[in-house]
């Protein structure tokens, strides 16, 4: 799995003096530039493909090690109480439906059904958050260091754009990788230290000046733990339809038997938990606090109502679970 370059970190060449700007006019490019743009795209595009697909096959040949160092990682009990989820109105009648995280890109440790064929399949995944300040950044992408027209975080959470619902939840969950910490992540990066960078992924590096710090592979708990939470995961799913780090590393937490990742927030103060419907076990559950209006037909996500609640029922039927 290799440490990602930012996108677009190419530096732009000056084409020559500049022109005065018309008034409606923001900057003026020259078609030699608008030319060396568009390759230096393409060299992009291809990089990307060529560290995805060249790792790939190396990745499956180690597939038994990686779970295997998972599976080195102690199964935590952990007890929910009082914590919280933030849903679209839309999905205001099934607040425990995972629905939502099989579409578009998915979530950070969920693929979504908008990834290119061939890569990862989609999987759901339900987001709960410690408090609600946290769930309401994560759900809206907000830094704990931002306002929004001049309201704090606490003021935030009680108006925002779109309308949404807010949720409390208890439940226990018993096989939850716990990855709050990068030492949780040092067995399985040793085993992704045997990947080499693909020649290809190399040459194209050295032809866009991207440096060793910018893109190496991962050796390294904390270079993996740094890369799966970093702020700005959507890079690869948005630019390139590519899984992001994230993706890929809960799919094989997935197959390692674990039914939830617990995480710090890049956003909000406090910690999250990712729950994977599908693989609950049975003495496992998330539910509702308080009376539900009648008109919620889920109150309680466990083994019984899991595969119901993941969602998929609501992509096109090439993109359903195989």
């Amino acid at each position: 799995m290799p440490k990602r370059a930012r996108a677009g970190r190419v530096h732009r060449q000056a084409t020559g003096p500049r022109q005065p700007l018309g008034i409606l006019e923001l900057e003026r490019f020259t078609t030699q530039a608008l030319s060396r743009w568009k390759a230096l795209s393409q060299d992009l595009d291809e990089l990307q493909a060529a560290l995805h697909f060249g790792v790939l096959p190396e990745q499956r040949r180690l597939r038994r090690e990686l779970i295997d160092a998972l599976q080195q990682t102690p199964r935590t009990e952990f007890v929910l109480d009082g914590w919280v989820r933030i849903v679209g109105y839309r999905y205001s009648m099934e607040p425990l439906s995972a629905a939502g995280s099989l579409h578009e890109l998915g979530g950070r440790f969920n693929a979504g059904a908008d990834l290119d064929p061939g890569t990862l399949d989609p999987r759901p995944a339900l987001y709960i958050a410690e408090d609600q300040e946290t769930a309401f950044r994560e759900k809206f992408q907000i830094p704990s260091t931002e306002t929004v027209d001049g309201l704090s975080p606490q003021e935030l959470a009680l108006a925002h754009f779109t309308s949404y619902s807010t949720v409390f939840l208890n439940g226990k969950l018993h096989d939850l990788f716990d990855m709050t910490s990068p030492s949780s992540l040092e067995a399985v990066a040793k085993v992704l230290g045997k990947i080499r960078m693909p020649a290809k992924a190399r040459l194209l590096q050295r032809k866009l000046h991207i440096s060793a710090t910018e893109l190496r592979m991962i050796k390294t708990g904390r270079q993996l733990h740094g890369d799966v939470l970093t702020s700005n995961w959507r890079t690869l799913p948005v630019q390139f339809g590519l899984p992001a780090s994230g993706h890929v590393l809960a799919e094989l937490i997935r197959a390692a038997g674990f039914e939830a990742i617990l995480y710090r927030s890049t956003k909000g103060p406090a910690r999250c938990v990712a729950v994977f419907p599908d693989m609950l076990n049975s003495d496992s559950f998330i539910e509702l606090t308080g009376q539900a209006p009648v008109s919620v037909k889920h109150t309680r996500l466990d083994i019984d109502s899991g595969e119901e609640l993941s969602g998929w029922e609501t992509l096109p039927m090439k993109r359903r679970r195989r």
